[in-house]
């Protein structure tokens, strides 16, 4: 077993961001290991022993059946959020590791992690808020009112040591990932939603041994650069007077490596940050980042090859995973279950559509004014009209 490891999540479209976190992760700390589990099916597009870090498959995770229902009710980033508790699972009942960190997989490494694990002793979780201080920036109102949506704690960052309370928060997390990790504008708490990162905002009154990471140069994203830019002396990149650990790339865009985040408002961008961004660009290129980004998704498709679309996957989540009762439905294999979810997406666009008509007619007749124009047979037939339509 090592005792400590970092872990991370991705579809192999982003192979070439692991690549990245693992080469920079060794340079720095090179006693410390890199697992990354694949949220996704390797389908022969790389070669698992040739990369620099240790891969989980989906297939070795517990709970099978729940991981394939994953897999289609979310979308490819909201899965590779939803599986951070099963991943914390598998490291702590396979003893990966006594002490792990988990970083998304848009993080470059530049400095020792030993501090970050050293505090990670004395805790069972560890945090990282997105604000220590109030933002000295006139522009604060930009980021804090984001951050009261968003999250107090941000999610790329999270930090376990091997306890009984450190379990006790796994299979809490693990529970509430497989079913509430959307980012999708749905129906009632769907609304409230956004994938992982709010559900920590609970953990510190559920879970006692809860320490928070303070460290301005560790996790350094947009929300640090609002009041704290990066700067350089005797080639270490400092940030409030504190070694840059790592930096989080949240909002970068790869084709404007000169731009820190497109959350960041533009006067905060500096010169750094274009020698910053160009060299995690050069190092993605160099990680196979343009065939990479071409690597299909995996779960993006039934089995007989027809596209799943966002509707079909919350119909099945809403219709089958939370709501039916036929144990029949709910036990097949929602891939292979096209033809049912398909007459279930056409059942619900035409009693969406009807239910709109007749709240419309329902209105007009009591207002007397449609009504008399149209007389009840030719209503039925334009009715009967869209619902042949519908049904096509």
């Amino acid at each position: 077993m090592n005792k400590k490891i970092v872990c991370t999540i991705i579809t192999k479209s982003y192979l070439a961001y692991a690549r990245a976190l693992a080469t920079s992760l060794h340079e720095h700390n090179p006693d410390v290991k890199l697992y990354v589990l694949l949220a996704d099916k390797i389908d022969g597009y790389f070669e698992p022993a040739n990369e620099p870090f240790e891969l989980i498959r989906l297939e070795e995770l517990p709970d099978q059946q729940t991981v394939r229902r994953m897999c289609f009710y979310y979308t490819a980033f909201e899965l590779c959020c939803a599986l951070r508790g099963v991943l914390h699972q598998f490291i702590y009942e396979n003893n990966l590791a006594d002490l792990w960190l988990f970083l998304d997989s848009d993080i470059l490494i530049y400095n020792s992690l030993e501090e970050i694990f050293q505090q990670l002793e004395t805790t069972s979780i560890l945090l990282n808020p997105h604000l220590v201080a109030p933002i000295n920036n006139p522009n604060y109102d930009a980021l804090e009112v984001r951050l009261l949506g968003s999250g107090v704690y941000n999610a790329g960052f999270l930090g376990i040591r091997r306890t009984d309370e450190s379990k006790k928060f796994i299979d809490w997390f693990k529970q509430r990932l497989s079913q509430y990790a959307f980012q999708r504008r749905g129906e009632g708490e769907m609304n409230l939603l956004f994938v992982d990162q709010l559900w920590l905002n609970l953990a510190p009154t559920l879970f006692r041994d809860i320490k928070y990471l303070l460290h301005l140069g560790a996790n350094v994203g947009y929300w640090s650069l609002i009041s704290h830019p990066i700067y350089k002396e005797d080639n270490i990149y400092f940030i409030n007077n504190q070694p840059v650990l790592f930096i989080h790339f949240t909002g970068w865009d790869i084709s404007q490596p000169y731009i820190a985040s497109r959350y960041l408002p533009l006067e905060k961008n500096t010169s750094i940050w274009e020698e910053i961004g160009n060299n995690y660009k050069n190092r993605l290129l160099d990680c196979g980042y343009e065939d990479c980004k071409k690597y299909p998704y995996a779960f993006s498709y039934f089995a007989n090859q027809k596209k799943i679309t966002p509707e079909i996957q919350y119909l099945y989540y809403k219709n089958i995973y939370l709501n039916s009762n036929d144990a029949y439905l709910k036990d097949l294999d929602p891939f292979e279950n096209y033809e049912y979810l398909n007459k279930l997406k056409n059942k619900n666009k035409i009693d969406s559509f009807l239910r709109k008509i007749f709240r419309i007619y329902k209105y007009d007749y009591l207002n007397a004014k449609i009504a008399q124009k149209f007389p009840e047979p030719v209503k039925n037939e334009i009715f009967q009209k869209i619902l042949r339509y519908f049904k096509k």
